[in-house]
């Protein structure tokens, strides 16, 4: 890698900085974990003609079993030392990355723009010619994001599944390690009143208890207004138990026409 670090300096840098939020979650891949990070905010810039060209590069990486993160602190070290590298060098976005453990392989992906597409992905072959490690890459135009959406954005259910292990990270600070039970709020949103009290109806049968209705103003290009739901179910806050709870409130409530937005609790004493 010594020779990675060696050519930054005199690349594409610049370009507008824009803030990144990154999801993190978990696929099932080959029987195993892969675990996918996402820049959310990335969404929100496409179409995006000034990064029109998707750069991908695929490598080997040690996959230890034993570990729930797949990859040893020197491997997570190496991707994110290249990951740095390229960024740098090549003055484009990047925008996630995966680590595959049915494989054990890893995937980082940027967006740069077309002027330096053909000379990044020159100058990158060259560099990885002498590497030990396996080093695949593709450029290809796609500023509509299609890679991106392809490999790397989360659904509904694994953006609360992150949402939650950032929760979770924040009560361990607090000596909770997601094992005792706890009041825990579930919010949501319906075109009625009666849409949402059918809703809460169907939910009692798993415990949910009514907590608040009130209507809100009507989303942005839209007449009508909407209803808040807040319901509330004492389980512990694991992040297994929570995954199916969230999984079946997205159902419950689609089927009703509602939203399932969010979750919290509080810091219990």
């Amino acid at each position: 890698m010594s020779l990675l670090k060696n050519i930054i300096g005199g690349g594409y840098a610049g370009g507008p900085e824009t803030e990144q939020n990154f999801c993190e979650y978990t696929e099932i891949f080959g029987k195993k974990p892969a675990l996918i990070s996402c820049d959310m905010n990335f969404a929100e810039m496409l179409p995006n003609y000034g990064f029109s060209c998707c750069l991908k590069l695929q490598m080997d990486v040690y996959i230890q079993d034993s570990l729930p993160t797949l990859i040893s602190e020197s491997e997570a070290s190496y991707i994110a030392m290249v990951r740095s590298a390229v960024s740098e060098h090549i003055g484009g976005r990047f925008v996630g990355q995966g680590i595959i453990g049915s494989s054990g392989t890893a995937f980082l992906m940027f967006y740069i723009p077309e002027r330096s597409a053909a000379s990044s992905k020159k100058m990158l072959s060259e560099v990885f010619m002498g590497s030990f490690r396996h080093v695949e890459m593709d450029v290809l135009s796609d500023p509509e994001g299609n890679q991106y959406y392809k490999y790397l954005y989360p659904n509904e259910l694994q953006i609360k599944k992150s949402n939650n292990a950032r929760i979770l990270k924040q009560l361990r600070t607090y000596g909770d390690d997601g094992s005792t039970p706890r009041p825990v709020k579930f919010y949501l949103t319906f075109p009625s009143k009666t849409a949402a009290m059918t809703f809460y109806s169907e939910s009692m049968a798993k415990g949910f208890v009514y907590r608040d209705l009130h209507e809100e103003d009507p989303p942005e290009g839209m007449v009508l207004p909407r209803h808040k739901l807040t319901i509330e179910k004492t389980i512990p806050f694991n992040i297994d138990l929570l995954e199916m709870v969230d999984n079946y409130l997205i159902k419950l409530s689609t089927k009703h026409g509602g939203e399932y937005r969010s979750l919290e609790t509080n810091i219990v004493d």
